[in-house]
């Protein structure tokens, strides 16, 4: 792999926690063990001078690594020039989903959340589910039937919205933000995950459904920009973690492969229109 950054470079992707409870104004997780992205702060400083995040829409493309950038470097602007701070994310062992998004959502390391293998229980310590909901911040997940977004976040004061495909779970997104008065939102997309794992990281269906969560991601973020435009709004571009290929020819991950390791997640501040 060929990435720009230098390996000191890349944070540990439990520090998109600490940095959206910060723009928000709301407390940590209790478990949460990581420092916010000070590149994220310093461009919500430019943005919105002292004044907190009011909405949020996290966009949770599973399995988009570093690889895939640097295989198609032509998808790189259309996903940065929306949301602009890139930061590189290092994935917590193993790279798998449920352990990536619970550290992602709490803070805190797998031998501490407690999910540190392919097993998909409901979390027992705190999240950004537990803490923006605490603030009376209205809070919603949209995501397809039984992956771990679905499960692990579970027994919280949060809307759960489980669809059949990711397709439908974009357009429950839509309907959130033209029709109720959400403050997070989370819309999680899982194609390309499950067709990467059935042909291969590189294989032409897999990279249709890249494309797709590119075009979704490209639609959401205009969606907020017309319906949350009085608000100061964050949007991040947050995958788990990437893949490999393995020597039967299929996609996988879970290894500390590069590969499966580096992905990059993307930040958006704006300030609301007065």
């Amino acid at each position: 792999m060929n990435y720009p950054e230098n390996d000191s470079d890349f944070r540990c992707i439990t520090c998109l926690t600490p940095t959206v409870c910060q723009l928000f104004g709301v407390r940590l997780p209790a478990q949460n063990n990581d420092t916010p992205i000070q590149a994220v702060l310093d461009a919500a400083k430019k943005e919105l001078g002292d004044e907190p995040v009011q909405k949020m829409l996290i966009f949770a493309p599973d399995a988009v690594g570093i690889q895939l950038w640097e295989k198609y470097p032509e998808n790189l602007p259309r996903v940065q020039n929306l949301a602009p701070v890139r930061v590189p994310i290092r994935s917590v062992m193993p790279s798998v989903t449920p352990v990536n998004f619970a550290s992602m959502y709490s803070g805190a390391l797998p031998e501490v959340h407690g999910i540190q293998a392919y097993a998909k229980p409901v979390l027992t310590c705190e999240t950004l589910f537990n803490v923006f909901p605490e603030c009376e911040k209205k809070t919603a997940i949209c995501s397809t039937n039984n992956c771990s977004i679905d499960t692990i976040f579970r027994k919280r004061k949060v809307t759960y919205i489980s669809s059949r495909t990711d397709a439908e779970s974009a357009d429950f997104t839509e309907m959130l933000l033209r029709n109720y008065d959400y403050d997070f939102i989370l819309d999680y997309m899982g194609d390309y995950d499950s067709i990467m794992h059935k042909t291969a990281p590189f294989a032409p269906e897999a990279i249709r459904a890249y494309e797709i969560c590119i075009e979704t991601f490209e639609r959401l973020v205009k969606l907020t920009d017309e319906i949350w435009k009085g608000y100061n709004r964050l949007v991040i571009w947050s995958p788990d973690h990437g893949s490999h290929l393995r020597d039967n020819g299929h996609g996988t991950h879970g290894s500390d492969l590069p590969e499966d390791l580096l992905v990059y997640h993307f930040y958006r501040v704006k300030k609301g229109i007065k």
